[in-house]
């Protein structure tokens, strides 16, 4: 067993910090192990990886990713990029022997999830998405009762979920808003939920789905407006296609009411519980 792990993160925005800490907190939280050894940094420039390098504790730091995916002292790569980034970095990752943490969604395009996943088998390695939910004792817990039958046959299930940061119809325009980025809502942080479902109650067989822009332009930082490309808003109801053709309803939510800032409502329900 490697006493150590050599990490590579590129992206530093709000999942970036968040690998960062959580692999600072190996030692701490699980004691025993190889652990993190934190080598590489990569940002859209110089500067700004040499600053969240010395922030986040990386030796070394570089404005492209493309070195830190070179660097034999490289292990594992993380990838916190914007979503429209995740098929190119992490194929490449694994192309080069890396293992892959790349953050959610998968990817914008069905073709580009699918060369992920190839590329993935091919090379070996550990290749993981960030769909922590699942992770969560609790859902495991879920998962065991199920198994066990405690409530029988299920015949519904209703998952939503709100997040509130793009509530305010004043925030400005960013790339979460370009079409670019998929198509909002339901892939941006619906998978959770659909990762949810899929743990839990196997794959989906069919679907009908609904999606909204409640807010149809954003203020830019010029002072003009621009045109919405995404979804905030997306309905879904799935019909699954393990043991009992259950069903199943999943609405995740964007903009939830302002100062609640992810909310999480997920009911099942089965025939032993009418």
């Amino acid at each position: 067993m490697k006493a150590s792990i050599g990490v590579g993160l590129i992206g530093t925005g709000y999942m970036g910090k968040c690998h960062a800490l959580a692999r600072n907190s190996v030692k701490p939280v699980f004691g025993s192990g190889p652990q993190p050894r934190l080598v590489h940094l990569a940002e859209v420039n110089a500067a700004i990886a040499q600053t969240k390098a010395d922030e986040f504790g990386f030796a070394k730091a570089t404005g492209d990713w493309r070195e830190l995916i070179a660097d034999p002292e490289v292990d594992v790569v993380s990838v916190t990029t914007p979503n429209a980034f995740h098929a190119e970095m992490a194929i490449a990752a694994l192309e080069a022997g890396k293992h892959v943490w790349c953050e959610k969604p998968m990817a914008v395009a069905l073709a580009d999830a699918e060369r992920m996943a190839a590329v993935a088998k091919a090379s070996g390695k550990v290749a993981v998405l960030g769909y922590n939910y699942i992770q969560n004792p609790l859902v495991r817990h879920i998962g065991a009762l199920l198994e066990q039958g405690a409530i029988g046959s299920v015949n519904h299930v209703r998952l939503e979920m709100d997040e509130d940061f793009m509530a305010d119809p004043e925030a400005l325009f960013y790339w979460k808003s370009e079409a670019s980025s998929g198509y909002g809502a339901l892939d941006d942080f619906g998978v959770h939920p659909l990762s949810l479902l899929h743990v839990l109650f196997g794959s989906v067989a069919r679907v009908f789905a609904h999606l909204a822009k409640p807010y149809p332009t954003r203020p830019t930082k010029e002072g003009t407006a621009r045109a919405v490309e995404t979804f905030d808003i997306a309905s879904v109801l799935f019909e699954m296609g393990r043991r009992d053709q259950w069903r199943h309803g999943a609405q995740p939510l964007g903009p939830g009411p302002q100062g609640a800032h992810c909310a999480a409502d997920f009911r099942v329900q089965g025939l032993d519980c009418l």
